[in-house]
C-alpha cells in the first residue's frame, strides 16, 4: 500500500436464513454464528415461509425462489452463504437420508458457488434443542429435561414439541420458546459442533457449516 493510501474497506457480507416457520429461523440466527468456522457474517433472515420437505416437482422453483430472495436480502453486500431449515416430520431413519441427500444435490445445483447448510430438523428443531439442557433450566428455573432423554438418539425422538409439552413442566412450553433457549444454548457456551447427546440431523449441518470457509 503506497504512502498516503487509506486501506481497502473489507465488503459488508451476510448470511441468509430460509425455511418454514419464524420461530425455527430465529433459532438458526442464533446457531448459524455459533458453528460458524470464523468471524460470523450477519444473519438475516428470509421472512416469507417456504417449505421443501415435501416439495417434488416444485422443489427446483422453490430453491430458486429462495435464491432470488436471498440475492435481494444481500443486496450490495456479499452473499456469504444460505442456510436452508426444514422439519422433517419424522424420524432419521433410511427416508431421512434419501430426503437430505435429494435436497442437497438440488441445493448444490441451484446455489453453485454459495456456501449452503441444510438443516433438516428430525422429528422438529425441539430435538435440537434438547441437546442442551442446561439452556431449559437457564430459562426457566423449574425446567429440567429427564436424564433419559438426555442419553437417547434425539433424531428418533417422534414429535418433540409435544413430548417437551408434555414432559417438561411449568410454564408450558410453546414454539416461541425456542428462539430463547437457542440463544441461552449459545450465551451458556453449551453449543458445539460435537454436544454431549445425539442427533443425527444437528451433526449433518454442523458439518455443513465446518465446510464453509474461514471468513478473510
Amino acid at each position: 500500500m503506497s504512502r498516503g493510501s487509506k486501506p481497502s474497506r473489507r465488503r459488508r457480507s451476510v448470511i441468509v436464513v430460509a425455511g418454514e416457520g419464524d420461530y425455527d429461523r430465529k433459532v438458526l440466527q442464533h446457531l448459524v454464528p455459533a458453528l460458524h468456522p470464523g468471524e460470523c457474517p450477519e444473519v438475516r433472515m428470509l421472512r416469507k415461509p417456504i417449505r421443501l420437505a415435501r416439495a417434488h416437482a416444485t422443489l427446483h422453483p422453490r430453491l430458486q425462489e429462495i435464491k432470488r430472495h436471498a440475492a435481494g436480502i444481500a443486496d450490495t453486500a456479499e452473499l456469504a452463504g444460505i442456510v436452508i431449515h426444514a422439519d422433517l416430520d419424522g424420524v432419521a431413519d433410511d427416508s431421512y437420508i434419501t430426503l437430505r441427500r435429494r435436497l442437497r444435490e438440488e441445493m448444490n445445483g441451484v446455489f453453485k458457488g454459495t456456501p449452503t447448510a441444510l438443516a433438516l430438523a428430525a422429528y422438529e428443531i425441539e430435538a435440537w434443542l434438547m441437546l442442551f439442557p442446561g439452556a431449559f433450566t437457564a430459562l426457566h428455573p423449574g425446567w429440567k429435561l429427564k436424564e433419559a432423554d438426555c442419553r437417547r438418539d434425539l433424531a428418533r425422538l417422534a414429535k418433540a414439541k409435544e413430548h417437551l409439552m408434555k414432559h417438561l413442566g411449568k410454564p408450558d412450553y410453546r414454539e416461541s420458546h425456542a428462539p430463547q433457549i437457542m440463544e441461552k444454548a449459545v450465551k451458556g457456551g453449551h453449543v458445539s459442533h460435537e454436544p454431549t447427546g445425539n442427533n443425527r440431523s444437528y451433526a449433518d449441518f454442523a458439518k455443513d457449516i465446518a465446510a464453509w470457509r474461514k471468513a478473510a
